[in-house]
């Protein structure tokens, strides 16, 4: 997985410009980063080709809490954990500094850790920060289970970085510098590739709100097609306008969609993600008409296509149905 993630950030790194070097300091090691002989080799590689990246001063690791210091009154198992956890801390910050060493070049940056504490979940283990251009996004929680596995995830601050939550585990029984580096390798790359396109123009925000948009955008369009199908005996449909683009002012993206009844745009919907949510929003141009408006969310997890179909058809049968009327009128 490391060497997948620095293929990937180096492939990207090329187009915008930015020039990644790889340094093996332990060339032939069995825990080098790149690692010959015990995995399997890249179809065409050369063997003897050396790859060297540039390394930056890695950030202090977080001290491992040794088990004389963890109080006698503290449960057995948190005594255990403790034990067990100060083993493989220095593990941890070693591949912490490699997995740095390679993300340095794309702006993602694995913080400094706490200290070690039990979680809801009766794991053991520390919080590290996932910066991105500095700007902390994340937090990247690594702890013991009670089954012997190292669970590593990636969890946003806000919902519009959500892209970047990831999760993945190993056994720690014989886990060594590579096989921590992976770990932390798989974790990471949502946050790499989000910082990646982020380095080929825009801000991180906006490609978090891009990629939040492209999970939903499926659904989107298949509900705007069930709407216009539901709709077909009335006269009204729905006509996207342009793509969903980025709204500074909002800090994410839109999408906007004409209303129409008897192929006159009577009004205009705006469909947006706002963190875990979808936002369906109807407005009219006439200010007297404003109260045929409607605005709804409805929860992203679980949505489905129909679900939508019927939120979208909702917001704007208020609308539909005046200028019907108005037209039979006439």
């Amino acid at each position: 997985m490391t060497t997948t993630l620095l293929l990937l950030l180096s492939a990207a790194m090329i187009v915008a410009g930015i020039t990644l070097i790889w340094r093996d300091v332990q060339r032939g090691h069995r825990n080098a980063f790149l690692v010959r002989g015990d995995r399997p080799a890249l179809a065409g590689a050369d063997p003897e080709l050396e790859v060297t990246v540039a390394h930056r001063d890695p950030a202090p690791a977080a001290a491992a809490l040794p088990a004389e210091e963890v109080p006698p009154s503290a449960p057995v198992h948190t005594r255990e954990a403790a034990r067990q956890w100060a083993a493989i801390e220095p593990v941890l910050a070693a591949a912490v500094e490699r997995v740095n060493a390679v993300l340095a070049g794309a702006g993602v940056a694995v913080g400094t850790g706490g200290e070690p504490s039990r979680s809801m979940s009766r794991g053991y283990g520390v919080y590290r920060r996932i910066l991105l251009g500095g700007e902390s996004v994340a937090w990247l929680r690594l702890e013991l289970d009670a089954n012997g596995q190292l669970q590593a995830t990636v969890k946003a601050h806000k919902d519009d970085f959500a892209g970047v939550n990831a999760g993945a585990h190993v056994a720690v029984r014989g886990l060594d510098i590579a096989r921590a580096s992976d770990l932390l390798s798989e974790c990471l790359k949502p946050a790499a590739s989000l910082a990646m396109r982020a380095a080929g123009g825009g801000s991180t925000e906006q490609w978090a709100s891009e990629a939040a948009w492209r999970a939903v955008a499926p659904i989107v369009t298949a509900a705007l097609q069930a709407g216009n199908g539901a709709l077909a005996q009335t006269g009204a449909r729905f006509i996207p306008i342009g793509a969903p683009v980025w709204v500074p002012e909002t800090r994410r993206h839109r999408m906007t969609v004409g209303v129409e009844v008897f192929n006159n745009e009577v009004a205009r919907m705006l469909i947006e993600r706002v963190g875990e949510e979808i936002e369906v929003a109807v407005g009219l141009p006439d200010a007297r008409l404003a109260g045929l408006g409607r605005r709804q969310r409805s929860p992203v997890q679980g949505l489905t296509t129909h679900a939508l179909a019927e939120l979208i058809v909702g917001c704007a049968w208020p609308a539909i149905a005046h200028f019907r009327e108005a037209v039979g009128s006439s």
